[in-house]
């Protein structure tokens, strides 16, 4: 899977040869009209019940970094998956989700299905607002989710209840501000029926030692041409000069404290065949919403 970006804000997501989703972006950069197309083929193989319940004992840590390693193996093996060359967290947190601290502490059956029925766009075709709450954090489905009396819907509940459910995999995809829901469609159904918070895996693309230490070496350079402009203005009496000094001393050892493992934009690729080619592939997708995001 990569995404693909060209002129006016277009982007899509091609899975292989085929297309699976289309978005714009607002000019006014306050939301992004999207569009979910067929042809997405899952990237995991089933996980099997007999290797969810062994992969689900012991605790809670236990279970997280067991499934990390298995999806790891997985992810590292699919060719349909949206790995590229650089450094990747799993991690069984969502930290970019709408919401995700207040509903840490909301265990009330309510509270879940009511989460998730903000967080959760399963439409084929809508709008991710950024502007109501300062950015999106929502979750998109890369396919429609399954009826309750789906089969596998009934399977994985019993799981749920059993307490073995392997987590569902989510995609952070930085130009969208959002997750994209890549594994376990079934799995967050059966969940959100038995009204119990799913568990998560989050795949991230995060900076790499390298780039820590470029980072580092330009905010010193920044801080020490910075902080001789400011004494230069404190030399000269400016008002309010000192208190920029030690903002900026401040700003420093933030950026030195700032976890190593940070997350950095998704990288997209250049459409080829650029603006032209996105709205022959959104006019055949879907002529009225194509035209109306011309």
């Amino acid at each position: 899977m990569v995404v693909e970006v060209t002129g006016g804000g277009r982007l899509q997501i091609r899975q292989g040869p085929t297309v699976v989703f289309l978005a714009r972006l607002d000019a006014g950069h306050y939301h992004v009209d999207y569009r979910r197309l067929p042809g997405y083929d899952p990237i995991l193989p089933p996980v099997r019940s007999m290797d969810a319940r062994r992969m689900g004992g012991g605790t809670a840590d236990d279970r997280d970094v067991r499934w990390a390693y298995r999806f790891a193996d997985l992810l590292t093996a699919s060719g349909a998956g949206p790995l590229y060359p650089g450094r990747w967290l799993l991690q069984p947190s969502a930290p970019n989700l709408r919401y995700v601290e207040a509903a840490a502490s909301v265990r009330q059956p309510a509270g879940t299905a009511e989460r998730w029925s903000e967080l959760l766009v399963d439409d084929d075709a809508g709008q991710l607002d950024w502007y109501i709450h300062g950015g999106s954090g929502l979750v998109l489905p890369m396919r429609p989710m399954s009826r309750l009396d789906d089969a596998r819907v009934k399977s994985y509940r019993k799981q749920v209840r059993g307490g073995t459910l392997p987590p569902i995999l989510l995609w952070w995809v930085s130009s969208l501000d959002s997750y994209l829901l890549l594994d376990g469609h079934d799995r967050l159904v059966a969940c959100l029926a038995e009204m119990v918070e799913p568990p998560l895996m989050t795949l991230t693309a995060v900076v790499d030692a390298d780039e820590v230490q470029r980072c580092h070496a330009w905010s010193v350079r920044h801080h020490a041409e910075t902080t001789a402009h400011i004494e230069r203005e404190i030399s000269k009496g400016t008002p309010g000069a000192a208190d920029a000094l030690v903002a900026e001393r401040r700003r420093l050892a933030d950026d030195f404290v700032a976890p190593q493992l940070a997350t950095k934009p998704s990288k997209a690729w250049m459409l080829p065949g650029g603006v032209p080619q996105w709205e022959r592939v959104a006019t055949l997708a879907d002529p009225v919403w194509a035209a109306n995001h011309h």
